[in-house]
């Protein structure tokens, strides 16, 4: 069936325009200037904040964005929900209809705007109304066929939807690449319904190739250059299965559910946090290590960081938005490293530092404190391996607050903390839950340390989440792969 973008190319003028503006004076202008223009407009001010109960026929609705505000994005929608599936256009000047404009996804005209431009306007909206969102209406349409009495927010059904992505693949490309403009940057994962077409062997062998693909690990530009289908012909499909409900776009991994998709998460949660941390930090900082810290020690801090962030261990993500930055962010990795290991450049950054004390930092602390952080740690760790908890508790608070934020001192005060809360009568899966989100998120943008890991795991193992406590262990015996007591959990949690 072969469509251009589904009737949309005939022009509004000849159709009805509903004005749905509150002023009598914005109404009646906008009205005048587009009967002028030879359009059948009808002012409707009763339909300013929405269609209602009995919406009016319309190719195009025009709505005051200074009026709705915020509220832009949800009457647009509810306009575009109705029979007729209308195109929107928006007028206003204000900061909240500017704002509001890209999610309602409508052309936002000045209040001074002349006909002319109003009128190339409704009938651009009206020739691209189907391409405003991804909706099983609006997909029927494009392609022609009956909705079957189906809302929005219907589930199609698998034999409807295989009709209309063998419709789709004759649709004008246009149509698709507009409407997944905005979700180029997205990540495509398959629902329940995509699962089923494929099970009915209801797409094609290439299309098949392509709809396997969408697992949520790779963003919709990435699917478009993949193959087997050529980039138009992956477009239509995905824009097919997009508007049918059988793939969702999300801006984040949509979920967890796999562990190429946790991994994907967590990498861009690391970025993202590294990328508002580093750039402003000290070296010191940058590498995760002390003053203290001599070549040895500053190269291991390099391979840790390249375990993680080195481009080569990130090339075979697609991590969208934030690609763009792991060149850039291991860059200062790298020079971090040949400043510190070089020592008149470490004498020289040293004495920059000292002129910049509103620098907040970590790792950056006086070589005392540090020695002495060090040693505290190791005689809590002692205790807690001789079960002296609150022994233990005491040398590991001493640690962290000779250094503040060290993310293995932190964690393992997490560890004993909720060793010794539970023992006091306090809520087990509560107290871990607790004290388990804390050390989540000290780790968040920090090269892997395998003590904290191990701590980590032990809360997840403590809050009933097995699967994490394996997913959190694995990453701290990758690293130290005869860490103590990380081997006995592995063991323990194989037994179940």
């Amino acid at each position: 069936m072969a469509s251009s973008i589904a009737s949309s190319s005939a022009s509004p003028i000849a159709s009805s325009i509903v004005i749905a503006v509150p002023t009598v004076g914005a109404g009646l202008a906008l009205q005048d200037a587009l009967r002028r223009a030879g359009a059948q407009a009808t002012w409707c001010a009763e339909h300013a904040d929405g269609p209602g109960a009995a919406p009016p026929h319309a190719a195009v609705v025009v709505l005051d964005a200074d009026h709705l505000g915020a509220r832009l994005p949800e009457v647009a929608g509810a306009w575009r929900a109705t029979a007729a599936l209308p195109g929107v256009v928006a007028i206003g000047d204000g900061e909240a209809a500017r704002a509001a404009a890209p999610a309602a996804r409508v052309t936002l005209l000045a209040g001074k705007a002349s006909s002319q431009t109003l009128v190339a306007a409704t009938r651009e909206a009206y020739r691209l109304r189907l391409a405003a969102e991804l909706s099983w209406p609006m997909l029927c349409a494009a392609v022609e066929l009956p909705v079957a009495g189906r809302t929005p927010e219907a589930v199609a059904d698998v034999a409807d939807v295989a009709a209309a992505v063998r419709a789709a693949r004759a649709v004008a490309l246009e149509l698709p690449r507009v409407a997944l403009g905005a979700v180029a940057q997205h990540y495509v994962t398959g629902t329940s319904l995509l699962q089923a077409l494929l099970e009915e062997r209801s797409l094609a062998v290439p299309e098949r190739a392509t709809a396997e693909a969408c697992d949520g690990t790779l963003t919709l530009q990435s699917l478009l250059r993949r193959g087997p289908l050529s980039p138009a012909q992956a477009a239509r499909l995905l824009w097919a299965l997009g508007c049918a409900g059988a793939v969702d776009f999300t801006s984040e991994v949509r979920d967890t559910a796999t562990p190429a998709r946790r991994a994907l998460a967590e990498l861009r949660r690391h970025l993202a946090h590294r990328k508002a941390r580093l750039p402003g930090s000290t070296y010191y900082d940058v590498l995760e290590i002390t003053p203290l810290a001599e070549a040895p020690q500053i190269e291991e801090a390099l391979r840790l960081q390249a375990l993680r962030y080195a481009p080569q261990a990130l090339a075979g993500w697609d991590l969208a938005d934030h690609a763009s930055s792991v060149s850039a962010l291991w860059e200062l990795v790298a020079k971090a490293r040949a400043t510190l290991i070089d020592l008149p450049a470490r004498g020289r950054y040293h004495d920059w530092l000292r002129a910049r004390s509103e620098l907040r930092t970590v790792w950056a602390i006086e070589p005392e404190a540090a020695l002495q952080a060090s040693l505290a740690f190791a005689r809590g760790q002692q205790a807690l391996g001789e079960g002296e908890v609150h022994r233990a508790i005491g040398e590991l608070a001493a640690a962290c607050r000779l250094q503040p934020g060290h993310p293995e001192y932190e964690a393992t005060l997490s560890w004993a903390r909720f060793r010794v809360q539970v023992a006091a009568g306090h809520d087990r899966a509560v107290t871990a839950r607790r004290e388990r989100a804390q050390v989540e998120e000290l780790l968040v943008g920090t090269r892997p340390w395998p003590r904290a890991l191990l701590a980590l795991a032990l809360l997840c193992t403590a809050d009933g989440d097995a699967d994490s406590a394996r997913w959190y262990l694995a990453q701290a015996l990758a690293v130290e792969p005869q860490l103590t007591g990380a081997l006995a959990l592995q063991q323990r949690l194989a037994r179940g």
